[in-house]
């Protein structure tokens, strides 16, 4: 089967060169439009070294398939390595984007041990895994760094921090806090509005402090 294979491949190769067909190799691109009018994913390109142009050009996408995969377009103006199926001119595809002396990777993702895998959107969304020794995470951030969810292996705690505006938690139906120890903890004020009925248990020991005045209103109060 190996063998039959081979011969297939040399085939196609002695007969696309045989052909109009010598681009062979890889071609650096440079992008100079993403607005696919089909929405498929596609490119334009100029080949600078040939002084060429493309038309619309696929872009190899991992687990591409049916409505899924990953979706991440090079940007107008990118470096792209182009390869050409057969050799063929006209059925180019984009393999991959390129950093460049301009165009140079995200600020904070080299270490000198190669610990940091990183994602980063133009806009300065982020996704860290961070694999250094004993300083094991995952970070994912929005552009301002200001509003992060993490994981910390080492402290074995999942945190979720917003250093400016609010944290909503909200469902159609339940939220369940379920742990050994809770702790609710405010720096102004605090309030709970509850729509129906509302149970409080305690199985040991409770109390309630205030240093001010407690106010107890209700239609009818009972004290057991």
């Amino acid at each position: 089967m190996a063998v039959n294979l081979v011969s297939m491949f040399q085939k196609v190769h002695e007969s696309a060169a045989n052909s109009d067909a010598k681009m062979f190799g890889v071609e650096i691109g440079i992008v100079t439009d993403t607005k696919d009018p089909d929405k498929g994913g596609r490119v334009k390109l100029k080949f600078p070294r040939l002084n060429a142009d493309s038309d619309w050009v696929r872009v190899v996408q991992p687990a591409a398939g049916a409505g899924r995969g990953f979706y991440w377009i090079p940007e107008v103006n990118d470096e792209v390595l182009v390869v050409f199926e057969r050799g063929e001119a006209h059925r180019p595809f984009v393999i991959g984007a390129l950093w460049n002396g301009k165009d140079k990777p995200m600020k904070d993702a080299y270490q000198d041990d190669n610990s940091t895998r990183m994602i980063q959107t133009k806009s300065g969304h982020q996704i860290i895994l961070a694999d250094k020794k004993d300083e094991e995470k995952i970070i994912i951030a929005d552009k301002s760094g200001k509003r992060t969810v993490t994981w910390d292996v080492k402290a074995k705690k999942f945190l979720i921090e917003a250093k400016e505006g609010d944290v909503y938690i909200m469902a159609e139906k339940k939220i369940v806090l379920s742990c050994e120890d809770l702790e609710i903890k405010t720096k102004k004020t605090g309030k709970i509005d509850i729509g129906d009925t509302f149970d409080l248990v305690v199985k040991a020991d409770a109390g309630i402090k205030t240093s001010a005045t407690m106010n107890v209103k209700g239609k009818r109060v009972n004290i057991n």
